[in-house]
């Protein structure tokens, strides 16, 4: 007799073992459930990495620090300079030290100085460089291509550093009922000479360098005085221009019209030049202008018909009065203005950042032909010896 077997009954095999779920049957084979435990493990893991992912905070990559010193080899002379001498220029949070004849260019990073004064003491020396402001926040002492570090010592009393007799020595200026000023040198140690101000002499920011290692004070009358160690005298009239042979004055006696006039500092002879003077302006104390080293021109700034500030040269021999076109700021910083010691060359720290030279003979404006960081300040370190 036939065995009767259902339809949905599979037939039973030795190498099958028959597994029932409720009303449904299927065949497992051993490395079944492994393949699916395997995958469940692969699958939870990404689950997890991506929702990691997705609330982990995002990194963004830092630029690198500037280099604290970093130089560059232009590879030829720049303006065609051959001597030794260097020029510096200050922006916002550098250094800049230009040798011309060289073609090299060295820069280095100083810390932005914390304070709101616009006045900030900017010190050449023959080996380093102070950058300080008036009110008592650290300052920074720069050597020649090293890092900046902090000032110590004489330099951190609050109160104006004006340039010495010595490329190595700076006037600390201090006090208020006695105000008196040190001489120290650029490595901190006192010289030894002091100035002590006379009843009715101001000591504030406003106080600067008479062009040849003295200091020019403002007077509560109004007036000007030169003062050094053991003297003092009256300086009449209103000076725009200062240098070590020679200073510029705006001379306005009695109803006349105001006129240049140049002054020995040396024995303190006057002479009228012929012409209009310089008209007077909001920022004329303490004086921008500087007088070239070999007494000839003087570079001042004055306002302008559209009521812009210019840069004026003034011949001081004809009184022939030039302007120049460069952008001067509305409330223009001490020592924007600096000559070559070869009276060839004026440079300027523009408006607009830009450190930008002047031939003296021609009255042309060029570039340096280099690409520098904007600038706020510039200054001269004469060749050695």
């Amino acid at each position: 007799m036939a065995q009767h077997r259902d339809y949905d009954d599979p037939p039973h095999d030795q190498d099958e073992h028959v597994v029932q779920f409720g009303s449904e049957r299927w065949s497992e084979r051993p490395w079944i459930p492994r393949l699916l435990l395997a995958c469940l493990v692969v699958a939870t893991i990404a689950i997890v990495i991506h929702q990691a992912g997705r609330h982990a905070p995002h990194l963004r990559s830092e630029p690198p620090a500037p280099a604290p010193v970093t130089v560059i080899n232009v590879g030829h002379r720049l303006l065609g300079v051959t001597a030794g001498w260097q020029l510096f220029a200050r922006g916002t949070d550098d250094l800049v030290a230009i040798q011309l004849a060289r073609g090299r260019i060295t820069k280095t990073v100083v810390p932005v100085l914390q304070t709101g004064l616009p006045e900030v003491s900017f010190i050449v020396g023959a080996h380093q460089v102070i950058v300080r402001s008036p009110d008592q926040v650290p300052g920074y002492l720069i050597p020649d291509g090293a890092p900046a570090r902090l000032i110590t010592g004489p330099f951190t009393v609050g109160g104006p550093v004006i340039p010495g007799p010595n490329p190595d020595q700076a006037w600390v200026m201090s006090g208020t009922s006695a105000p008196s000023a040190s001489l120290v040198g650029l490595n901190g140690r006192e010289v030894g000479v002091s100035i002590q101000f006379q009843p009715g002499l101001q000591l504030s920011a406003t106080s600067t360098s008479d062009g040849h290692g003295y200091i020019l004070v403002l007077g509560t009358n109004g007036d000007i005085y030169d003062v050094g160690p053991n003297w003092s005298r009256r300086i009449p009239g209103q000076i725009t221009a200062v240098g070590p042979t020679r200073w510029l004055a705006l001379a306005c006696r009695g109803s006349q019209q105001c006129r240049n006039e140049v002054i020995d500092p040396a024995t303190g002879s006057r002479r009228l030049l012929p012409g209009a003077g310089l008209q007077d302006t909001p920022w004329s104390w303490p004086p921008i202008g500087v007088i070239s080293p070999d007494g000839s021109t003087a570079a001042a700034v004055a306002p302008g018909s559209n009521g812009q500030l210019t840069l004026q040269l003034i011949d001081l021999s004809s009184g022939a009065d030039t302007t120049v076109a460069v952008p001067i700021a509305q409330a223009p910083a001490n020592d924007i203005l600096a000559w070559s010691p070869d009276s060839k060359w004026l440079f300027v720290a523009a408006a607009d950042g830009r450190l930008l030279a002047v031939n003296a003979a021609g009255r042309r404006v060029q570039g340096l032909g280099v690409r520098l960081p904007q600038v706020t300040q510039v200054a001269i370190r004469a060749a050695p010896g």
